[in-house]
């Protein structure tokens, strides 16, 4: 699935859309929408930016900003160590975004036409 919102085209592949994730939540089927930001392992909700093809991930919404790659074989998030693709992680809706006070950084003409219930 591509990402619902994004920041950039990827500078590094120059082909994936640079997408916010939110990792440290629960799965948003397993839990009320008053507890969705319910605290998962030993971390607190946080946000990454994703390629969607070449996996490359920042730690800010900022692509000139300093980027790593996860494990190919074991891809784990570089804040809380959890499965990158496991289910306490997705590509943010707009409510995750806010959570993040990522607002700012969306460019609106690379989000995905998604319905906002669906992850």
């Amino acid at each position: 699935m591509s990402p619902k919102h994004s920041i950039n085209f990827c500078p590094i592949c120059g082909g994936g859309l640079c997408g916010i994730r939110i990792c440290g939540v629960a799965a948003k089927d397993s839990i009320d929408i008053e507890n969705q930001f319910a605290k998962t392992g030993s971390t607190q909700p946080h946000g990454l930016i994703v390629c969607d093809e070449c996996e490359a991930i920042w730690l800010e919404p900022d692509v000139n900003t300093a980027h790593q790659y996860p494990n190919i074989e074991d891809a784990k998030c570089p804040i809380c160590q959890e499965a990158l693709w496991g289910p306490q992680s997705r590509w943010a809706d707009a409510t995750d975004v806010e959570t993040l006070e990522w607002e700012y950084a969306v460019n609106p003409d690379l989000d995905a036409n998604f319905d906002e219930g669906t992850t």
